[in-house]
């Protein structure tokens, strides 16, 4: 063992082992792919990966007008690793959205080709009469088509990027201008992006030295659960956990042996405990989305009965310490002060609210709610951000028409429903009504009902959603974004907390608890449910993985055998109880 390495706690001692691979593949010019678990560390290795190129390689890449190109999730991880690596020239952080428009912006004649190749714009390229030399641009999100330029929705570029990619000249000049390309959370990518890497980084064996950081039992966001068989590419797995106390670590590696942790003190004091409420004997939801659970008033009353019982053994539920997730029925938006939304979503996809996978909620709690967070703080370069860049303000009257826009804005947000605040946003402008809100008010208006044809499932919960009252979406944003002691597991994703308290319930047509743990006792998986089978036990490792000191997750439905079987394999027979209303 090298001498630096003697004195490394357990999970730095593992942290270290990987560390040492990803160096190893760099140096070889070997394609990788880090498989970080929650608690990891999975941005500390990428930016000392980093860093390490920029100590051996920085001047050559400049010298060379190179620079190593690391693709993110997310601004706050773009961020983040920035600021870690002092922002230097020879390493260029973006978004997979900046990252891709950066570098096709200058085909234009290409895109131009592109465009009328989507189905979902041929109409309006024919109606446009083509594009002739109109310039492509890429700057608030927004497909249109305009007398000198045309705009591209967000969800276009990374498709266009991969379309580009079947090009070899287009390859070889990225390769040129990027020889190293790092992909953080590569698991959550876009599909046709990856896709056309693996199909020509990676099989063809051609392109640039790419390094994938990630955990695919992270996967929430899209239904590839499966650990991709990406070819030449070498696997590491970091066995680390730096989060969280043994006590919780233990349950992460029973529930996940191939992937065993080592964690930062071995003797940390911490709890991991399992709630079941087999002993009610009251009646019980036989409903298509909620089997053998308790309802709603109940389910409340076990959940103040837990948190009683958890004070008296030392929780402390200030929001800062303790978050509750929560992935269950109605119960809790009655509480939030959202109920309407989740009736509408109730029998479909009754998650698609809070994933924001409904693109009129995406529009309104990632982009409405931000820009009018941010111009209530006055925080208007924040506020110009959201909507994309700056906003062509060029005199006093500009100004003042911005600032009456946003005034009715806000007034609306809390006297009128979804539906007036979405007309006033078709008048202003401020924000434009992201492209598929837009089709859904075209489709609505058109929808003829004595024409015999069913209205599209998305149009009627849209044309539903327009009488919601607004302030409801105000707290739904709260919600999703964890402004409140409450969240689902979506929301934390990469968050971690002192304390959580995990609550599964029924509810949820995606999310079936008991047979997510009677699965985990069967010697094989059926192949009809294995998609269901791996979302829930995704989410439910993001979920029981967010804690550093202690856990509790509550189970409301009733628990067959198998089910309570594996719970006592994951947690230890000793720390399930029974929970009972007094």
């Amino acid at each position: 063992m090298p001498e630096e390495q003697i004195n490394l706690n357990p999970a730095e001692a593992a942290a270290a082992l990987a560390q040492q691979k990803v160096n190893a593949c760099i140096d070889a010019g070997k394609n990788f792919r880090l498989e970080a678990g929650a608690g990891a560390g999975k941005t500390y290795s990428l930016v000392e990966a980093l860093k390490r190129l920029i100590a051996e390689r920085g001047a050559e890449y400049i010298q060379k007008r190179q620079q190593v190109a690391c693709i993110t999730f997310t601004k706050v991880a773009r961020d983040e690793i920035l600021n870690e690596i002092d922002q230097h020239p020879a390493i260029l952080v973006e978004t997979i959205h900046s990252f891709c428009w950066g570098f096709m912006s200058r085909f234009q004649s290409r895109l131009r080709t592109l465009i009328p190749q989507f189905e979902r714009y041929k109409e309006k390229v024919e109606a446009a009469g083509g594009l002739g030399a109109k310039t492509v641009e890429y700057d608030l999100g927004f497909f249109g088509i305009e007398e000198d330029k045309v705009t591209l929705y967000h969800d276009d570029v990374p498709e266009m990027m991969a379309k580009l990619m079947e090009l070899p000249k287009f390859r070889q000049l990225l390769t040129s201008a990027y020889p190293v390309l790092f992909i953080d959370e590569y698991q959550d990518t876009d599909a046709a992006f990856m896709g056309s890497i693996s199909k020509h980084f990676f099989l063809g064996g051609e392109g640039p030295l790419v390094g994938l950081f990630g955990d695919h039992w992270q996967t929430i966001y899209r239904d590839d659960f499966d650990l991709a068989a990406l070819p030449n590419v070498e696997g590491i797995d970091k066995g680390a956990n730096f989060r969280s106390t043994p006590a919780i670590v233990k349950v992460l590696n029973k529930l996940r042996p191939e992937l065993i942790q080592a964690v930062k003190d071995p003797d940390a004091i911490g709890e991991a405990q399992a709630f079941h409420t087999n002993g009610y004997v009251g009646e019980r939801t036989n409903d298509r989305n909620s089997k053998d659970d308790v309802f709603a008033p109940v389910a409340r009353g076990f959940l103040a009965a837990l948190r009683k019982r958890l004070v008296e053994e030392g929780w402390d539920f200030n929001p800062k310490i303790t978050k509750i997730l929560m992935l269950t029925h109605n119960a809790l938006a009655e509480e939030q002060g959202y109920p309407t939304v989740v009736d509408i979503f109730k029998g479909g996809r009754n998650d698609a609210f809070a994933k924001k996978e409904d693109k009129t909620i995406d529009f309104l709690v990632s982009l409405v709610e931000p820009m009018c967070k941010a111009y209530q703080e006055k925080r208007y370069g924040e506020m110009f951000r959201v909507l994309g860049g700056p906003q062509a303000i060029k005199s006093h009257a500009d100004k003042q028409a911005w600032r009456k826009d946003m005034e009715a804005l806000e007034n609306l947000r809390k006297n009128s429903t979804v539906g007036e605040l979405l007309d006033h946003l078709k008048k202003t402008h401020r924000p434009r009504l992201a492209d598929p809100v837009a089709r859904r008010e075209e489709a609505m208006i058109a929808f003829d009902p004595e024409s015999g044809e069913e209205e599209q499932k998305s149009i009627q919960r849209h044309r539903r959603l327009r009488d919601v009252p607004y302030t409801e979406i105000v707290e739904l944003a709260k919600f999703i974004e964890g402004f409140t002691p409450f969240a689902t597991q979506h929301s934390v994703k990469g968050a971690e907390f002192e304390n959580v308290l995990v609550v599964l319930g029924g509810g949820w047509n995606h999310y079936n608890w008991p047979r997510m743990l009677e699965l985990m006792s069967a010697n094989a998986i059926p192949e009809k449910q294995r998609k269901g089978f791996y979302r829930a036990r995704n989410l439910f490792y993001v979920g029981i993985s967010r804690p550093k000191k202690r856990l509790a997750v509550l189970l409301t439905q009733t628990l067959p055998d198998e089910a309570m079987t594996s719970l006592e394999k994951l947690f230890g027979a000793q720390h399930i109880h029974a929970l009972n209303l007094e």
